[in-house]
Protein backbone atom coordinates (compact mmCIF):
# COMPACT_ATOMS: atom_id res chain seq x y z
CA UNK A 1 0.00 0.00 0.00
CA UNK A 2 1.52 3.49 -1.31
CA UNK A 3 -0.09 6.60 0.27
CA UNK A 4 -2.44 4.76 2.79
CA UNK A 5 -2.48 5.10 6.94
CA UNK A 6 -3.81 2.48 9.08
CA UNK A 7 -3.00 4.68 12.09
CA UNK A 8 -0.28 2.41 14.11
CA UNK A 9 0.73 0.78 10.93
CA UNK A 10 1.36 1.06 6.97
CA UNK A 11 3.30 -0.64 4.80
CA UNK A 12 4.67 2.10 2.87
CA UNK A 13 4.30 6.14 2.64
CA UNK A 14 5.93 7.92 -0.18
CA UNK A 15 6.33 11.67 0.58
CA UNK A 16 8.14 14.47 0.84
CA UNK A 17 8.21 18.51 0.18
CA UNK A 18 9.09 20.90 -2.82
CA UNK A 19 10.40 23.76 -1.98
CA UNK A 20 11.46 26.86 -4.35
CA UNK A 21 12.87 30.31 -3.04
CA UNK A 22 14.24 33.67 -4.43
CA UNK A 23 16.06 36.19 -2.65
CA UNK A 24 17.56 39.44 -3.31
CA UNK A 25 20.27 40.49 -1.42
CA UNK A 26 21.30 44.73 -1.45
CA UNK A 27 24.54 45.84 -0.88
CA UNK A 28 26.12 49.45 0.02
CA UNK A 29 26.96 51.63 -2.75
CA UNK A 30 26.20 48.71 -5.75
CA UNK A 31 23.33 49.35 -8.20
CA UNK A 32 19.70 47.61 -8.03
CA UNK A 33 20.93 45.64 -11.26
CA UNK A 34 23.94 44.55 -9.80
CA UNK A 35 22.32 42.89 -6.14
CA UNK A 36 23.17 39.09 -5.79
CA UNK A 37 19.88 37.23 -6.24
CA UNK A 38 20.03 33.23 -5.25
CA UNK A 39 17.25 31.03 -5.79
CA UNK A 40 18.33 27.89 -3.49
CA UNK A 41 15.64 25.67 -3.88
CA UNK A 42 15.47 21.64 -2.23
CA UNK A 43 13.65 19.03 -3.02
CA UNK A 44 12.88 16.28 -0.23
CA UNK A 45 11.86 12.83 -0.77
CA UNK A 46 11.08 9.92 1.62
CA UNK A 47 9.83 6.51 2.39
CA UNK A 48 8.21 5.51 5.56
CA UNK A 49 7.83 1.86 6.25
CA UNK A 50 5.85 0.80 9.14
CA UNK A 51 5.30 -3.18 8.98
CA UNK A 52 3.99 -3.23 12.48
CA UNK A 53 3.70 -1.31 15.44
CA UNK A 54 6.83 -2.26 16.96
CA UNK A 55 9.01 -1.58 13.94
CA UNK A 56 9.34 1.46 11.39
CA UNK A 57 12.41 2.51 8.42
CA UNK A 58 12.58 5.60 8.00
CA UNK A 59 14.98 7.30 4.88
CA UNK A 60 15.01 11.00 3.45
CA UNK A 61 17.21 12.07 0.34
CA UNK A 62 17.69 15.62 -0.58
CA UNK A 63 18.59 17.07 -3.99
CA UNK A 64 19.98 21.41 -3.60
CA UNK A 65 19.83 23.19 -6.82
CA UNK A 66 20.44 27.12 -7.49
CA UNK A 67 19.56 28.05 -10.60
CA UNK A 68 21.36 31.23 -10.53
CA UNK A 69 24.91 29.30 -10.15
CA UNK A 70 26.91 27.45 -12.11
CA UNK A 71 28.76 24.29 -10.78
CA UNK A 72 31.53 25.90 -9.35
CA UNK A 73 29.95 29.80 -9.34
CA UNK A 74 30.92 32.31 -6.73
CA UNK A 75 28.36 32.32 -3.77
CA UNK A 76 29.92 35.64 -2.27
CA UNK A 77 29.51 38.75 -3.80
CA UNK A 78 32.53 40.70 -5.43
CA UNK A 79 34.89 38.09 -4.74
CA UNK A 80 36.74 37.28 -7.76
CA UNK A 81 36.02 33.75 -9.13
CA UNK A 82 39.90 33.13 -9.09
CA UNK A 83 39.59 33.11 -5.07
CA UNK A 84 36.68 31.00 -4.76
CA UNK A 85 37.97 28.30 -6.87
CA UNK A 86 41.39 28.31 -5.25
CA UNK A 87 39.60 28.61 -1.17
CA UNK A 88 37.31 26.14 -2.12
CA UNK A 89 34.19 27.64 -1.21
CA UNK A 90 32.61 26.93 -4.20
CA UNK A 91 30.00 23.43 -4.77
CA UNK A 92 28.49 21.19 -6.68
CA UNK A 93 25.01 22.54 -8.50
CA UNK A 94 23.08 20.59 -8.01
CA UNK A 95 23.71 18.70 -4.68
CA UNK A 96 22.20 15.26 -3.39
CA UNK A 97 22.65 14.58 0.62
CA UNK A 98 21.16 12.17 2.58
CA UNK A 99 19.26 13.49 5.58
CA UNK A 100 18.10 10.99 7.45
CA UNK A 101 18.15 6.42 6.95
CA UNK A 102 17.20 4.87 10.52
CA UNK A 103 15.31 2.02 11.95
CA UNK A 104 13.46 2.05 15.05
CA UNK A 105 11.73 -0.51 17.11
CA UNK A 106 11.58 -1.47 20.87
CA UNK A 107 12.68 -3.86 23.11
CA UNK A 108 10.10 -5.75 25.29
CA UNK A 109 7.75 -2.37 25.06
CA UNK A 110 9.98 -0.42 26.67
CA UNK A 111 13.20 0.08 25.74
CA UNK A 112 12.58 2.28 22.30
CA UNK A 113 15.82 2.42 19.87
CA UNK A 114 16.77 4.00 16.96
CA UNK A 115 19.80 3.09 14.52
CA UNK A 116 20.82 5.63 11.48
CA UNK A 117 20.94 8.93 10.46
CA UNK A 118 18.52 10.90 12.28
CA UNK A 119 17.81 14.21 14.17
CA UNK A 120 17.99 14.55 17.92
CA UNK A 121 17.57 18.23 19.61
CA UNK A 122 19.05 18.81 22.95
CA UNK A 123 18.04 21.86 25.13
CA UNK A 124 15.36 24.50 25.42
CA UNK A 125 16.62 27.66 23.86
CA UNK A 126 14.81 29.10 20.64
CA UNK A 127 17.31 31.15 19.46
CA UNK A 128 20.57 29.49 20.67
CA UNK A 129 20.64 26.09 21.73
CA UNK A 130 24.28 25.24 22.89
CA UNK A 131 23.35 21.99 24.10
CA UNK A 132 22.67 21.03 20.81
CA UNK A 133 25.79 18.52 20.70
CA UNK A 134 24.38 15.87 18.21
CA UNK A 135 23.67 18.12 14.81
CA UNK A 136 27.25 19.21 12.61
CA UNK A 137 25.88 22.82 12.85
CA UNK A 138 24.20 25.36 15.18
CA UNK A 139 21.01 26.26 13.51
CA UNK A 140 20.12 29.43 11.63
CA UNK A 141 17.64 31.52 14.67
CA UNK A 142 15.98 33.11 11.52
CA UNK A 143 15.60 30.73 9.06
CA UNK A 144 12.37 28.76 9.12
CA UNK A 145 13.10 25.71 7.69
CA UNK A 146 15.95 23.52 9.30
CA UNK A 147 18.37 22.83 6.53
CA UNK A 148 20.73 20.69 8.06
CA UNK A 149 21.13 16.56 7.72
CA UNK A 150 21.24 14.13 10.68
CA UNK A 151 23.66 12.68 12.37
CA UNK A 152 24.51 8.82 12.02
CA UNK A 153 24.11 7.43 15.91
CA UNK A 154 22.25 4.58 17.77
CA UNK A 155 19.94 5.84 20.39
CA UNK A 156 18.05 4.22 23.40
CA UNK A 157 15.19 5.75 25.00
CA UNK A 158 14.02 4.42 28.14
CA UNK A 159 10.49 6.33 29.63
CA UNK A 160 8.87 6.39 33.15
CA UNK A 161 5.53 7.20 32.13
CA UNK A 162 4.48 6.97 35.98
CA UNK A 163 6.73 10.85 36.63
CA UNK A 164 7.21 11.72 32.82
CA UNK A 165 10.58 11.07 32.95
CA UNK A 166 13.16 9.86 30.02
CA UNK A 167 16.63 8.93 29.96
CA UNK A 168 18.48 8.88 26.54
CA UNK A 169 21.69 7.20 25.56
CA UNK A 170 23.25 7.74 22.35
CA UNK A 171 26.45 6.15 20.52
CA UNK A 172 27.65 8.16 17.43
CA UNK A 173 29.10 6.63 14.64
CA UNK A 174 30.62 10.56 13.23
CA UNK A 175 31.39 12.83 15.92
CA UNK A 176 29.45 15.76 14.55
CA UNK A 177 31.34 18.80 15.57
CA UNK A 178 34.52 18.73 16.67
CA UNK A 179 36.07 15.35 15.07
CA UNK A 180 37.68 12.19 16.68
CA UNK A 181 41.18 13.16 16.32
CA UNK A 182 43.61 10.09 15.35
CA UNK A 183 41.08 7.92 16.84
CA UNK A 184 38.21 8.57 14.28
CA UNK A 185 36.69 5.79 12.18
CA UNK A 186 37.89 3.34 14.90
CA UNK A 187 35.59 1.47 18.06
CA UNK A 188 37.29 3.74 20.45
CA UNK A 189 36.61 6.96 18.36
CA UNK A 190 32.74 6.37 18.83
CA UNK A 191 31.52 9.42 20.94
CA UNK A 192 29.06 8.00 23.36
CA UNK A 193 26.61 10.47 26.01
CA UNK A 194 23.32 10.40 27.08
CA UNK A 195 20.42 12.54 28.72
CA UNK A 196 18.29 12.60 31.77
CA UNK A 197 14.94 15.08 31.60
CA UNK A 198 12.69 15.60 34.92
CA UNK A 199 9.40 16.49 35.50
CA UNK A 200 9.03 18.29 39.05
CA UNK A 201 5.79 20.20 39.18
CA UNK A 202 5.73 22.86 36.48
CA UNK A 203 9.37 22.43 35.78
CA UNK A 204 11.28 20.46 33.96
CA UNK A 205 15.33 19.51 34.19
CA UNK A 206 17.45 18.52 31.45
CA UNK A 207 20.88 17.13 31.71
CA UNK A 208 23.57 15.64 29.10
CA UNK A 209 26.65 14.47 28.54
CA UNK A 210 28.86 13.65 25.53
CA UNK A 211 32.73 12.31 25.24
CA UNK A 212 34.92 10.61 22.99
CA UNK A 213 38.14 9.93 22.35
CA UNK A 214 40.16 12.76 20.49
CA UNK A 215 37.82 15.43 21.47
CA UNK A 216 36.87 17.31 24.67
CA UNK A 217 33.78 16.19 26.50
CA UNK A 218 30.44 18.34 26.35
CA UNK A 219 28.29 18.68 29.51
CA UNK A 220 25.00 20.23 29.41
CA UNK A 221 22.24 21.39 31.59
CA UNK A 222 18.63 22.71 30.96
CA UNK A 223 15.92 23.70 32.98
CA UNK A 224 12.20 25.27 31.55
CA UNK A 225 9.60 26.76 33.81
CA UNK A 226 5.76 28.38 33.93
CA UNK A 227 5.61 30.84 36.11
CA UNK A 228 2.42 32.56 35.96
CA UNK A 229 2.24 33.80 32.24
CA UNK A 230 5.43 33.67 31.40
CA UNK A 231 7.43 30.06 30.26
CA UNK A 232 10.81 30.67 31.53
CA UNK A 233 14.14 28.58 30.03
CA UNK A 234 17.78 28.42 30.58
CA UNK A 235 20.59 26.72 29.46
CA UNK A 236 24.24 25.71 29.81
CA UNK A 237 27.25 23.91 28.02
CA UNK A 238 30.83 23.42 28.82
CA UNK A 239 33.24 22.31 27.47
CA UNK A 240 31.72 22.03 24.09
CA UNK A 241 33.28 25.55 22.04
CA UNK A 242 35.84 24.26 19.63
CA UNK A 243 39.53 26.49 19.41
CA UNK A 244 39.19 29.98 18.14
CA UNK A 245 41.92 32.24 16.34
CA UNK A 246 43.81 34.81 18.05
CA UNK A 247 46.37 37.13 16.76
CA UNK A 248 49.65 35.49 16.65
CA UNK A 249 51.46 38.53 14.76
CA UNK A 250 50.41 41.62 14.60
CA UNK A 251 52.51 42.24 11.59
CA UNK A 252 51.75 39.89 9.60
CA UNK A 253 49.42 39.43 6.74
CA UNK A 254 45.76 39.82 8.04
CA UNK A 255 44.33 37.24 5.21
CA UNK A 256 47.49 34.60 5.64
CA UNK A 257 49.82 34.99 8.85
CA UNK A 258 48.45 36.46 10.98
CA UNK A 259 46.08 34.12 13.52
CA UNK A 260 47.02 31.05 15.11
CA UNK A 261 44.53 28.26 16.85
CA UNK A 262 44.40 28.54 19.97
CA UNK A 263 43.16 25.57 21.83
CA UNK A 264 40.90 27.01 24.93
CA UNK A 265 41.98 25.93 28.16
CA UNK A 266 40.05 24.95 31.50
CA UNK A 267 35.84 25.26 30.91
CA UNK A 268 34.21 27.37 28.20
CA UNK A 269 31.01 28.16 28.92
CA UNK A 270 28.27 28.88 26.84
CA UNK A 271 24.95 29.94 28.21
CA UNK A 272 21.38 30.77 27.21
CA UNK A 273 18.90 32.63 29.66
CA UNK A 274 15.03 33.86 27.85
CA UNK A 275 11.02 33.44 28.17
CA UNK A 276 8.39 34.15 26.40
CA UNK A 277 4.68 35.74 26.89
CA UNK A 278 1.49 35.20 25.52
CA UNK A 279 -1.33 37.48 25.45
CA UNK A 280 -4.90 36.11 24.71
CA UNK A 281 -6.37 39.08 22.87
CA UNK A 282 -9.58 37.41 21.78
CA UNK A 283 -11.73 34.37 22.55
CA UNK A 284 -9.56 32.65 19.65
CA UNK A 285 -6.26 34.90 19.19
CA UNK A 286 -2.99 35.31 20.89
CA UNK A 287 0.30 36.68 20.64
CA UNK A 288 3.71 35.26 22.17
CA UNK A 289 6.50 38.13 22.57
CA UNK A 290 10.06 35.88 23.52
CA UNK A 291 13.80 37.26 24.07
CA UNK A 292 16.91 35.56 24.78
CA UNK A 293 20.48 36.30 25.97
CA UNK A 294 23.15 34.41 24.23
CA UNK A 295 26.72 34.45 25.97
CA UNK A 296 29.72 32.10 24.61
CA UNK A 297 33.23 32.40 26.55
CA UNK A 298 35.02 31.84 23.48
CA UNK A 299 33.34 34.11 21.09
CA UNK A 300 35.12 36.94 18.85
CA UNK A 301 35.16 40.24 20.54
CA UNK A 302 37.34 41.97 17.90
CA UNK A 303 35.34 42.20 14.06
CA UNK A 304 39.18 42.42 12.44
CA UNK A 305 39.14 38.58 12.84
CA UNK A 306 36.07 38.28 10.87
CA UNK A 307 37.27 38.71 6.95
CA UNK A 308 39.87 35.53 7.94
CA UNK A 309 37.08 33.75 9.25
CA UNK A 310 35.20 34.47 6.62
CA UNK A 311 37.20 33.11 4.42
CA UNK A 312 37.94 29.42 6.51
CA UNK A 313 41.06 30.39 8.08
CA UNK A 314 43.12 30.23 4.74
CA UNK A 315 46.67 29.27 4.53
CA UNK A 316 49.26 29.83 1.73
CA UNK A 317 50.18 26.37 0.46
CA UNK A 318 52.65 24.89 -1.79
CA UNK A 319 49.60 24.54 -4.09
CA UNK A 320 47.94 27.43 -3.68
CA UNK A 321 45.72 28.87 -0.80
CA UNK A 322 44.02 26.09 2.07
CA UNK A 323 41.15 26.53 3.51
CA UNK A 324 42.05 25.52 7.42
CA UNK A 325 38.66 25.66 8.92
CA UNK A 326 35.62 26.25 6.45
CA UNK A 327 33.25 26.58 9.01
CA UNK A 328 35.38 29.39 10.93
CA UNK A 329 32.88 31.87 10.20
CA UNK A 330 29.10 30.65 11.54
CA UNK A 331 26.61 33.56 11.77
CA UNK A 332 24.47 33.95 15.25
CA UNK A 333 27.67 31.71 16.96
CA UNK A 334 30.86 34.59 16.58
CA UNK A 335 30.36 36.84 18.95
CA UNK A 336 30.55 36.81 22.42
CA UNK A 337 27.22 37.98 23.53
CA UNK A 338 23.95 37.91 21.64
CA UNK A 339 20.43 39.46 22.58
CA UNK A 340 17.37 38.73 20.58
CA UNK A 341 13.44 39.42 20.85
CA UNK A 342 11.00 38.11 18.67
CA UNK A 343 7.19 38.43 18.63
CA UNK A 344 4.92 35.75 17.04
CA UNK A 345 1.64 36.70 15.45
CA UNK A 346 -0.73 33.30 14.37
CA UNK A 347 -3.86 33.62 12.69
CA UNK A 348 -4.87 37.20 13.94
CA UNK A 349 -8.48 37.72 13.49
CA UNK A 350 -10.43 35.68 10.36
CA UNK A 351 -6.86 35.40 8.80
CA UNK A 352 -6.70 31.74 9.99
CA UNK A 353 -3.82 30.34 7.49
CA UNK A 354 -1.31 33.12 8.24
CA UNK A 355 0.77 33.49 10.56
CA UNK A 356 3.45 36.61 11.19
CA UNK A 357 6.78 36.57 13.05
CA UNK A 358 8.92 40.17 13.52
CA UNK A 359 12.49 38.79 15.06
CA UNK A 360 15.35 40.93 16.09
CA UNK A 361 18.86 39.76 16.92
CA UNK A 362 21.95 41.97 17.77
CA UNK A 363 26.14 40.85 18.67
CA UNK A 364 26.36 42.92 21.43
CA UNK A 365 29.94 42.18 20.89
CA UNK A 366 30.46 43.87 17.82
CA UNK A 367 27.31 46.40 17.93
CA UNK A 368 25.47 44.98 14.65
CA UNK A 369 22.30 43.35 13.94
CA UNK A 370 19.21 42.12 11.48
CA UNK A 371 15.34 42.85 11.81
CA UNK A 372 13.36 40.67 10.10
CA UNK A 373 9.26 40.06 9.16
CA UNK A 374 8.10 36.98 8.02
CA UNK A 375 5.06 36.53 7.32
CA UNK A 376 3.33 32.96 5.81
CA UNK A 377 -0.27 32.10 4.32
CA UNK A 378 -1.48 28.64 3.02
CA UNK A 379 -3.31 29.08 -0.40
CA UNK A 380 -4.98 26.36 -2.34
CA UNK A 381 -5.05 23.49 0.67
CA UNK A 382 -1.62 22.88 -0.11
CA UNK A 383 0.71 25.04 -1.14
CA UNK A 384 2.33 27.88 1.47
CA UNK A 385 3.68 31.13 0.74
CA UNK A 386 6.32 32.45 2.78
CA UNK A 387 8.06 36.08 2.39
CA UNK A 388 10.65 38.03 4.65
CA UNK A 389 12.54 41.57 4.60
CA UNK A 390 15.30 41.74 7.09
CA UNK A 391 17.39 44.96 7.34
CA UNK A 392 21.01 44.82 8.37
CA UNK A 393 21.77 47.70 11.40
CA UNK A 394 24.49 48.83 13.74
CA UNK A 395 28.49 49.24 13.20
CA UNK A 396 30.34 48.55 9.78
CA UNK A 397 32.09 45.82 9.53
CA UNK A 398 30.28 43.93 12.28
CA UNK A 399 29.42 40.09 11.63
CA UNK A 400 25.25 41.66 10.22
CA UNK A 401 27.21 44.32 8.74
CA UNK A 402 30.34 42.95 7.23
CA UNK A 403 32.24 44.54 4.76
CA UNK A 404 35.92 44.99 4.01
CA UNK A 405 38.31 45.62 1.24
CA UNK A 406 41.57 43.36 1.10
CA UNK A 407 44.43 44.19 -1.00
CA UNK A 408 45.99 41.62 -2.35
CA UNK A 409 50.19 40.86 -2.43
CA UNK A 410 51.61 41.61 -5.88
CA UNK A 411 52.06 37.53 -6.02
CA UNK A 412 48.71 36.81 -5.14
CA UNK A 413 47.22 39.73 -7.49
CA UNK A 414 49.14 38.23 -10.38
CA UNK A 415 48.13 34.74 -10.09
CA UNK A 416 44.15 35.84 -8.76
CA UNK A 417 43.67 38.33 -11.52
CA UNK A 418 42.46 40.99 -9.29
CA UNK A 419 44.34 43.98 -6.95
CA UNK A 420 41.96 43.29 -3.92
CA UNK A 421 38.87 41.67 -2.49
CA UNK A 422 35.82 43.03 -1.61
CA UNK A 423 32.91 42.51 -0.02
CA UNK A 424 30.22 45.56 0.48
CA UNK A 425 27.82 45.46 3.15
CA UNK A 426 24.53 44.53 3.10
CA UNK A 427 21.36 46.63 3.54
CA UNK A 428 17.92 44.82 2.95
CA UNK A 429 17.19 41.45 2.00
CA UNK A 430 14.08 39.88 0.91
CA UNK A 431 12.79 36.68 -0.52
CA UNK A 432 9.61 34.58 -1.11
CA UNK A 433 8.97 30.78 -1.04
CA UNK A 434 6.55 28.14 -2.19
CA UNK A 435 6.42 25.33 0.04
CA UNK A 436 4.04 21.88 -1.09
CA UNK A 437 3.71 18.77 0.92
CA UNK A 438 4.27 16.21 -1.83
Amino acid sequence: VVGSDFGASHRLRVGGMLYLRAQVFSQEDTPPGDFRLVSPNLLDVFLDVRPNDRVRGFVLGRLSYDPTLDSGASPVPGVPQAVIQALGISQPNPRGNLDQLWVNFDVGHALFVTAGKQHVKWGVGRLWNPTDFLHREPRNPLDPFDVRTGVTMVKAHLPWEARGWNLYGVALLEDPRYGGGAAAGTVSGVPAGGRAEIVLGTVELGADALAGKGARPRYGVDVSAGIGDFDLHAEAAFGAARARWRVADPNADPLLGRYALVQPEGPSPQVVAGGTWAYKYSDEDSVTVGAEYFFQDSGYTDPHVYPFLFFGAPAAGPTGFVRQDPSAFTSFHIGRHYAGAFVDLPSPGSWNDTTFTLSALGNLSDRSGVIRLDHSVLVLTYLRVETFVQGHVGAKGGEFRLGFTYDLPPQAAAVLGSPAIVVKPPVVDVGIALRVSL
